[in-house]
């Protein structure tokens, strides 16, 4: 029976020729700059989840947007340098990051009693969000389909922070999930717009009140004209 399973393995080149650590070298030769800040991603998120269960919301939120940061910067320098590892990390970097740890924030700062309605709100937002990633790698184009993970984490994040009604934290989660899993066409935010975007995000972690709103507004605004946008700039190319 071992010896089977072990020859099925070396068919299927699931055996290395010289040892588990061979397996571990070859994995550290294939990170790149752009898998790098893929990591940070992951890391930025676990430290907000870290954070937030201490009760820091401010400092959990200053992760989130680092996270956010991070990720943008990965996909600059994949599109510039290439990378091989981020295509497979990507999507568990930003499940931790933009789902997960959100959804630890919202839990935490509204001292959420569970109940029917924020499971499912939740365990939605989680769900749409992880379909919202795999359909994006699936097939890869200069835009998305939904709106982004970061985008749906900044918005309920921001509206945590500043302490809204808890039913609309609710309505946001289910809009937001219903946005992930969209038809609607989202672009990309690069060049002067991805300059705007970091400057906006790197104010909001002062924690000040304005610029969280302003990264709030911006980020809103996106998720309303976004496909909007993109639909004008397809026709004026199209002219």
């Amino acid at each position: 029976m071992g010896e089977r399973a072990a020859e099925d393995r070396k068919v299927e080149g699931s055996i290395p020729s010289r040892g588990i650590f061979m397996i571990e070298k070859y994995i550290l030769k294939k990170l790149s700059p752009a898998d790098s800040f893929t990591i940070m991603n992951g890391i930025c998120g676990l430290f907000s989840i870290f954070f937030i269960l201490e009760g820091e919301k401010h400092v959990s939120m200053i992760f989130i947007l680092l996270a956010v940061l991070a990720d943008g910067m990965d996909g600059i320098m994949a599109r510039r340098y290439g990378g091989y590892l981020g295509r497979y990390m990507d999507e568990f970097s930003d499940i931790v990051s933009f789902l997960i740890a959100p959804i630890l924030f919202v839990y935490v700062v509204y001292d959420v009693t569970i109940s029917p309605i924020f499971l499912f709100s939740s365990a939605l937002f989680l769900i749409t969000g992880m379909l919202h990633l795999v359909a994006y790698h699936l097939g890869k184009k200069n835009f998305f389909i939904g709106i982004t993970t970061p985008a749906s984490a900044i918005i309920l994040v921001t509206i945590s922070y500043l302490s809204f009604p808890p039913y609309s934290i609710i309505f946001s989660m289910l809009l937001l999930s219903i946005l992930m899993i969209s038809p609607l066409p989202y672009p990309r935010i690069e060049k002067h717009f991805a300059i705007i975007a970091a400057i906006i995000i790197i104010f909001a972690m002062s924690g000040i009140k304005e610029f969280v709103v302003i990264l709030l507004l911006s980020t809103a605004l996106y998720a309303a004209a976004g496909p909007f946008y993109l639909k004008i700039g397809d026709s004026s190319r199209n002219l």
